[in-house]
């Protein structure tokens, strides 16, 4: 019995000390290989696209986890994800390498907001500026230059910087899932007529879904628009399945950037695994 207890044992720390190699390995090869560039086709990487809304003062203003982030926690966030490797592009460079015309870095992600709320002029702006990082804020167009809203000059301030984007989230935000397909394709065609009118031509047109609600015929429509779409549904992008009709988006909130990366690699495993219902999926986030 005890000649079976030693055995047992001896194989106890053969597997622990396997796995300690085997994780050190792992992040021996990760550290040594982050800056590496690949194809569409060379290799199956991870790209988030992050979603925020409002960029806070502090704590005292949040009111919604999933709408507001304090200034502080977004500027933590956006460090911690470059010290992680994290290579910030747009929507331009992520068609090109759809369109296999350029190479990412293992780890890319996208940068969006939502709504075009006016803290994310005065308080995510800034740290974009210092870190040299590009975003794309989806604005509701009708409520430009409304209270708590950016305005058209912010917004032209903003494009001309180089790095901020400014694409449509509808014309008044309405539920898409409730319109017809005729009504959603002119919602969008009008609220891009406005955008170009105030801020000259769009190379890349994008658009986000309120809600994260929509048809699936809206999508086929839009697409034949030549529209990229944005979901909200908390997954993750893979580049061999990228799809720029159904981008997935996922919220970081307050997260620190361990939890971020941790959520990155739960969603990438779980939505590969399991469908989900866009019922659940929306707005999914509560670990």
């Amino acid at each position: 019995m005890k000649e079976r207890k030693r055995k047992l044992e001896k194989i106890l720390i053969g597997v622990i000390f396997f796995c300690i190699l085997l994780v050190f390995g792992m992040i021996i090869y990760d550290k040594a290989t982050v800056n590496n560039e690949y194809g569409i086709n060379e290799k199956s990487i991870n790209i988030p696209i992050f979603v925020y809304h409002n960029i806070v003062n502090d704590k005292s203003q949040i009111e919604y986890e999933y709408m507001q982030t304090t200034k502080d926690d977004f500027e933590k966030q956006i460090r911690g994800l470059k010290d992680f490797g994290y290579n910030f592009i747009t929507y331009g460079e992520l068609k090109q390498f759809k369109d296999n015309e350029i190479k990412l870095k293992k780890r890319s992600c996208i940068l969006t907001f939502d709504d075009g709320l006016e803290g994310v002029y005065k308080n995510a702006y800034p740290v974009a500026k210092k870190l040299n990082i590009p975003f794309t804020i989806f604005i509701v167009v009708d409520n430009i230059g409304q209270d708590g809203c950016i305005t058209w000059e912010q917004a032209r301030e903003m494009q001309e910087s180089g790095l901020v984007t400014i694409a449509s989230h509808s014309m008044e935000h309405p539920n898409f899932s409730e319109l017809t397909v005729e009504q959603a394709v002119q919602n969008v065609n009008d609220s891009y007529k406005i955008i170009e009118e105030k801020l000259g031509n769009q190379a890349i047109k994008v658009f986000t879904y309120p809600y994260g609600l929509y048809t699936e015929e809206e999508i086929v429509e839009l697409e034949k628009q030549g529209y990229i779409q944005n979901l909200t549904d908390n997954k993750i992008n893979k580049s061999k399945s990228l799809d720029l009709n159904r981008l997935h988006r996922c919220y970081p909130l307050s997260d620190s950037k361990y939890k971020i990366l941790l959520k990155i690699l739960y969603r990438s495993i779980r939505y590969s695994c399991i469908s989900y219902p866009l019922s659940v999926e929306i707005y999914l986030d509560k670990w």
